[in-house]
Parts: structure tokens; C-alpha cells; sequence
């Protein structure tokens, strides 16, 4: 019997963890490939390959993302190849599984809940033709009917399931999916983890055995699924050691983390600062600032601890930190919106996320959702449209805010670009950002991808529009934004303006021409040969003194032209700029 699992990852850098998990567990009595694809992929394709593959039995692991085109794929299957066994499982199956199976004749079988003893139950039964009835946590067809047996009990003692990366090839430079944890100690209304049982740990010895394979095989980032990683201080702290003495050397390698940013303990933040700078990510879900509506959703926050451990991480400027809020959530109107986006924004994390509820399957608030009004798309992501507090114009309002932030503010190409716009035309973040969203749906620019330069542009043609004073220096401090992101560039798009500096070539020469004082600018840059060190620097003029500018935005400063050093060679932070400093040329 040749068993074949399979899913639809957001795109081709993510991984499977569920998967590779039932294959870890069956894989001593059963015969078992993977396939992944992504859900960018055309669904005839991916059947077609699957097709080609020939199996006889068919595992597709399931999600908001990609439930709808694998209905597709295996109504496809089922067409050409009858006989191929189908069986779903994962959350978005697991909650109405029998209405799922009257639906959609294609599936054989659904498994709901944690998925690895029923799967092998499952196969079991199928290759030795048994009776399906003792198999707890699985939906099937007896005749004209659809059987939904018993749940099948979580497993608590985690370290029985053999590793999901036994088998690890194919994970270079991919993202990998990794669990310390299943169940969450918190009861999050708009969550799955809230109808699951308490927290059960892997071993300590096992998530370090792991978390080293995972290492040594040089994948890209290792996403910790946990709901709350740091609910358990001690365990935690254990964990962040290993990662920091097992630092490879050789290839780049980071950890994304979600955590309870006001459960982190002074002394473990203070510990935190000493982690290289981007080997550690962490996610923190504020989801919102109002007392009440984090109430209603039983989301325990304390957003004053949250805004000193999230000031206290940015000083040291070595963990990326993504704050995450939600709009649509109870008793939570479009102005009171405003607030929350303030109070984050004003935290200066390196990513606001700006999400929309989903009134996922089994969560309370989809149980809830006729007492707040809601409306929300009947296909997945099951995505709010309005409720009792807001609507839908304001919802498009806010979905018109969350593309231009994706676009200018979470992408660091112009932080004190748009700075400089707040700190002299704003009293609001979100303001800030509603115009520019306006401006942006204005100009229809939301119907095409752009090049960044061209985005620069859009930028300064906006503050043209609704800014208009300071124009001059607002141009200088968008060419800054520029250079400093960017690798060396022999031109400037047309719309900044270049200062020349007289007899400049032969000024350039002779200073990268001179060690002494290139060593006075940056030290490390004297390893560089004349002939390299002038494709890693760039020297401007600036009509202002830029350092200035974006040290105090508001500030009146007469004109006078400055010399800047850009050094490429060794870029610095989080988002890898150019370091600079003032020049005499």
C-alpha cells in the first residue's frame, strides 16, 4: 500500500509539520512519501503530479489557506483515479467533519483532532480490511451513511511520537516548523488552541536533540509553533540558552518565537540583550489595546508591562519584535481602532502587523458571533466584514491602511521619511497613514506591483499633495531614506536632486586613496584595496545638515551643505543599512 501526504504551504520557503509527523509515527509499518506544494500553484498541476506519483492511498493536511483548493485537487483525483483512497485532516476538517464529507463525495475519510494515532489506526484498517468502529478521532462512510466515532484522546506524553525530522532532507534554506509544546495555558475567543486541553511539553532533552538537527541542516528559520513559548519562565530560559550556545558559525540561521511579552522577567530581558543582533524573533499578539474588548475575547494583557519590555528590547536593537493587532474584535468601533494602532505604533516595533479577525470554526467568538452582529465571508479565511461596532466601509477603510503600512512603514525603506511627515504635519499615526491609503487608492496604485525607487516617488508626490512646506528638505530626507537601504548607486532617479562637489572624481581618488583617513570614518574599512573600497562607499551632499534632520525632525535648520559617507561594506541592525558619518572632502 503506497501512502502519499501531502499539503498546500503559503509559499515554497514554508514546510509541512503535520505531515512529516504522521510520517515519523507510521513510517516503521508503512511505506510513506511527502509532497509539498503551495497554494500559488494551479490545482491541475499539482493533480497532475500527484497522479503521476500513484499512490493508493492520499493524505491532505488542511487549513483556511488552502481547504479550497485542495477540495479542488482531490475532485480532480477522484475523476481520473476512482479507486485512490482520500483522507483529510488538520483544524479547518476537524470541527463539522460529517457536513464536510455530505458536501464533497470525494473524501473517503476525515481524521479530527491530534491526527497521529488515528492515521495509523487508519492504515491499519485499510491494509488489513479491519472494521473502522474502534478507530477514535475518524469520520467515515458505512454505506449510505457518514460514521463520526469518538474523539480520540491527546496524547500527553509527546516524546512517544518519533521526531518529525528523522528524515530531514529538503529543509536548506527553508523555513522549518517546530513544536516544544501543544495546547496553550491561555482561552483566546478567537483562537483554536482555546479548545484545546492544558500545555504538554516535549522533553527538554528531546527539543534539544531536535533543535540541533535542525541546525546542522542549515534551514533558514526555525518557527516555533507554541501558542505562548514563554508561558513555562524556566523552560524557557533553558531553551534560549541551548539556541545561544549552539550558534553556528557557518550559515545564518534565526528563531521565531511567539511569546506573552509581559510574562518575559526583568532579569531574562536584560539576558535577551546579549543575543546576537537577528538570531532571536519574537511575535507578540497585543490584538488590542482596550480593556473591555481584550475582556470579552479572555485575552490577559498587561499592555503597560508590554510597552516597558517591548521599549527595553528595542534599546538593544538585536531582536526583531512584530507586534500584531486585530481588527474586528468585540465592542471595539473604528475610533477606538484608531487607538490601539496608535498606542503600537507609537512602540516603534520593527513589523505592526495589522490583521483582521477570522471567525475560525469551534472558536468562541464564531459560537458568539450573532451577539456582536458579525458578518464574515462563508468561505475560508471566514474573515470579518463588519459587526455591531463596525462596518463594512470602515473595515475597507482600515484594509486600505493595512496595505500602505505593508508597503512603506513595515518595510524600513523610509522610516525617517515618513517621521519627518508625522513629527511636522501629524498628531496621528493612523491619520498619517489614512491619508496615505487614501492617496494610494486615489492614484489606483494598489493594481500593480512597483519597483521601490518608483515608490519613493509616490512618496514625495504625496507630500507634494498634503504636506507642501519644508518641501526642499522633506526631498533631502527622502534621498537620505534612499542611500541608506540601497546598495552603492552611480545615479539619482531624476525626481532627487544630486549636489555636485567640485573636481569630485579626483577628490574621491584621493581619499579612498588614503588609509589614514579613511581610518578616521571606519576602521574596518582599511582591509578594503583602494580599487574595492570604492565600490562599498558613496559620498553626498546634502543641501542640510541630514544627521540633523533626522535626529530632530521638527527643528528649523538654515541650509548648508553637508558631506555624507555611506559605508556598504559593513551594513548594521535588523534591516541591514548603511552605516554613514559626516565627511570632509
Amino acid at each position: 500500500m503506497e501512502v502519499l501526504l501531502s499539503t498546500l504551504n503559503a509559499s515554497f520557503v514554508h514546510s509541512s509539520l503535520a505531515i512529516r509527523y504522521l510520517r515519523s509515527y507510521c513510517e516503521d509499518e508503512f511505506k510513506i512519501e511527502i509532497s509539498e506544494y503551495t497554494i500559488n500553484q494551479h490545482s491541475d498541476d499539482i493533480a497532475a503530479e500527484i497522479y503521476k506519483v500513484d499512490p493508493d492511498v492520499l493524505g491532505f493536511s488542511c487549513y483556511i489557506w488552502n481547504i479550497n483548493k485542495t477540495l479542488d485537487i482531490i475532485k480532480i483525483l477522484k475523476k481520473v483515479k476512482p479507486e485512490l483512497t482520500i483522507i483529510l485532516g488538520g483544524p479547518e476538517v476537524s470541527y463539522n467533519p460529517v457536513k464536510l464529507m455530505e458536501a464533497y463525495a470525494e473524501i473517503d475519510y476525515i481524521i479530527y483532532g491530534e491526527g497521529e494515532y488515528s492515521f495509523k489506526e487508519l492504515l491499519t484498517s485499510l491494509r488489513y480490511k479491519k472494521s473502522f468502529n474502534n478507530v477514535k478521532g475518524l469520520v467515515y462512510r458505512q454505506e449510505d451513511k457518514i460514521i463520526k466515532n469518538e474523539p480520540q484522546p491527546v496524547i500527553d506524553d509527546l516524546d512517544i511520537i518519533p521526531s518529525p525530522y528523522n528524515q530531514i532532507g529538503g529543509l536548506e534554506n527553508k523555513i522549518a516548523y517546530f513544536e516544544a509544546s501543544r495546547g496553550c495555558p491561555f482561552n483566546c475567543q478567537y483562537c483554536l488552541s482555546s479548545t484545546l486541553s492544558s500545555v504538554r511539553n516535549l522533553s527538554l532533552k528531546r527539543v534539544k536533540t531536535e533543535l540541533l538537527r535542525l541546525i546542522n541542516a542549515k534551514v533558514k528559520q526555525v518557527k516555533f509553533v507554541d501558542r505562548t513559548f514563554n508561558c513555562n519562565s524556566k523552560r524557557t530560559w533553558e531553551i534560549f540558552k541551548f539556541l545561544l550556545d549552539n550558534k553556528p558559525d557557518d550559515h545564518e540561521i534565526n528563531f521565531h518565537f511567539e511569546i506573552a511579552a509581559d510574562l518575559l522577567s526583568d532579569e531574562m530581558i536584560e539576558w535577551l540583550k546579549q543575543v546576537p543582533t537577528g538570531y532571536f524573533q519574537f511575535e507578540i499578539g497585543v490584538q488590542s489595546t482596550k480593556p473591555a474588548t481584550l475582556d470579552i475575547i479572555q485575552r490577559k494583557m498587561d499592555f503597560n508591562r508590554v510597552k516597558k519590555v517591548v521599549n527595553e528590547l528595542l534599546e538593544a536593537e538585536n531582536i526583531h519584535l512584530h507586534l500584531d493587532l486585530i481588527a474586528g474584535l468585540p465592542r471595539e468601533d473604528y475610533e477606538r481602532f484608531k487607538e490601539s494602532f496608535n498606542d503600537v505604533y507609537q512602540l516603534k516595533p520593527h513589523k505592526l502587523q495589522l490583521g483582521f479577525l477570522k471567525l475560525l470554526q469551534g472558536s468562541g467568538l464564531r459560537k458568539n458571533a450573532e451577539e456582536y452582529g458579525y458578518l464574515f465571508t462563508e468561505q475560508p479565511p471566514y474573515e470579518v466584514l463588519a459587526n455591531n461596532d463596525i462596518s463594512y466601509d470602515q473595515i475597507l477603510n482600515l484594509k486600505m491602511v493595512e496595505e500602505v503600512l505593508e508597503t512603506f512603514g513595515n518595510a524600513h525603506y523610509f522610516d525617517h521619511s515618513l517621521e519627518f511627515i508625522y513629527q511636522n504635519f501629524y498628531d496621528s499615526y493612523f491619520e498619517l497613514y489614512y491619508d496615505l491609503a487614501s492617496f494610494w487608492e486615489e492614484g489606483e496604485y494598489y493594481r500593480y506591483s512597483h519597483k521601490l525607487t518608483f515608490l519613493y516617488q509616490v512618496l514625495q508626490k504625496f507630500y507634494q499633495q498634503h504636506c507642501q512646506a519644508k518641501q526642499k528638505l522633506f526631498n533631502e530626507v527622502l534621498k537620505f531614506d534612499y542611500l541608506l537601504g540601497r546598495r552603492r548607486v552611480n545615479n539619482l532617479p531624476d525626481f532627487l536632486t544630486r549636489y555636485r562637489i567640485e573636481n569630485y572624481k579626483t577628490r574621491f581618488r584621493d581619499f579612498t586613496n588614503n588609509p589614514k583617513e579613511i581610518k578616521k570614518y571606519f576602521v574596518e574599512l582599511n582591509q578594503l584595496s583602494s580599487r574595492q573600497l570604492r565600490k562599498e562607499i558613496q559620498i553626498e551632499t546634502f543641501a542640510y545638515d541630514i544627521i540633523e534632520v533626522i535626529k530632530e525632525p521638527t527643528k528649523e535648520l538654515k541650509k548648508g551643505q553637508t558631506n555624507i559617507l555611506f559605508n556598504y561594506h559593513n551594513k548594521e541592525g535588523l534591516f541591514n543599512k548603511a552605516q554613514f558619518k559626516k565627511v570632509e572632502i
